[in-house]
């Protein structure tokens, strides 16, 4: 029985990715016609695409009455945007990027704070799900505020087709609602069967699983020396995840959360992301060896892996 819905599960989240990979790619045709930077489309764009699963899952979850995968998902893919996401970028990169605008990181550093006082009481409530809100309206404002326009090519508008572009949209859309409900259905199914706590799904199977989107965006990002739209990608995913997901379960749920979400994930996260800050902050700088990045990558990915095989239980 787990081996059938362990199948339904891979054959889920395939479906959710193929989805976000579709968002994401017609997404930023339309977002490269209206002529915005690279920075500013990982920032929104692809940050929305592949926060889209993440998004879904919640939906779903509060649906389902599995509200804790959504929020180990939620939590658990913060946690792989920076240390495996980022990691892998640290270890790939290959020329000096271009300095982030602190600005920038206030959104990022608000949905982290906000997310850690909600979690106080291990409940998201209603009005804490109004100040997620106000924490991505004001991610929103920055972004549009120190957005940098690139040059519009023409020649490539020209070559967008509304219509084609409009049904892989709707089609990613569809993928991404069809799978993300079966992705936490069978995710519920195989906790069930294994006696494992709801919340450790969420923060390894679909947390790892929705940020394949992510990983391959970053790879991706690596080939093409585009380490600016990582950065924007894990900002706004990381922000987009805490300040949409969590709100849909505040705002339709009232359930109450394992106290090792706080005092164990929370506090990872919380880690990962003061890190991730300092770092980016700093490494654009002329004097930032390369191989001291590539190192860095490596201890957070080695990170990521302990902590996943800590919460499995097989040490």
């Amino acid at each position: 029985m787990i081996f059938y819905h362990l199948i339904g599960l891979i054959i889920s989240l395939s479906v959710l990715i193929w989805g976000a990979d579709k968002f994401i790619d017609n997404s930023s045709l339309i977002a490269k016609k209206l002529g915005l930077s690279e920075l500013t489309i990982g920032l929104t764009i692809v940050a929305l695409g592949t926060s889209a699963p993440e998004i879904f899952v919640g939906i779903s979850s509060v649906l389902n009455g599995t509200e804790s995968i959504a929020m180990g998902a939620v939590v658990g893919s913060n946690i792989s945007n920076i240390a495996l996401i980022f990691g892998v970028s640290c270890i790939g990169i290959s020329m000096q990027p271009a300095k982030t605008n602190p600005m920038q990181f206030i959104p990022f550093i608000l949905a982290v704070i906000v997310l850690g006082l909600g979690l106080q009481d291990l409940k998201i409530t209603k009005a804490e799900s109004i100040e997620f809100l106000f924490v991505f309206a004001a991610f929103m404002y920055f972004t549009y505020l120190f957005r940098i326009p690139d040059k519009i090519d023409e020649s490539d508008n020209s070559n967008i087709k509304t219509g084609k572009t409009t049904l892989l949209l709707i089609f990613g859309l569809l993928a991404l609602i069809v799978g993300s409900n079966y992705a936490v259905v069978n995710a519920e199914n195989i906790a069930t069967i294994l006696n494992v706590p709801q919340v450790i799904i969420g923060l390894t199977i679909i947390a790892i699983g929705t940020s394949l989107p992510e990983l391959a965006a970053t790879i991706s990002a690596i080939v093409k020396n585009k380490n600016d739209m990582v950065i924007g990608n894990v900002i706004g995913s990381n922000v987009m995840n805490i300040a949409l997901v969590v709100p849909i379960i505040g705002m339709f749920s009232d359930v109450t959360f394992e106290s090792n979400i706080l005092s164990r994930d929370f506090l990872v996260l919380s880690i990962t992301s003061m890190l991730f800050i300092l770092i980016t902050a700093t490494y654009s700088s002329s004097r930032f060896n390369l191989k001291v990045v590539k190192l860095i990558g490596y201890i957070f990915v080695i990170g990521y892996l302990g902590y996943i095989v800590k919460l499995s239980n097989l040490i």
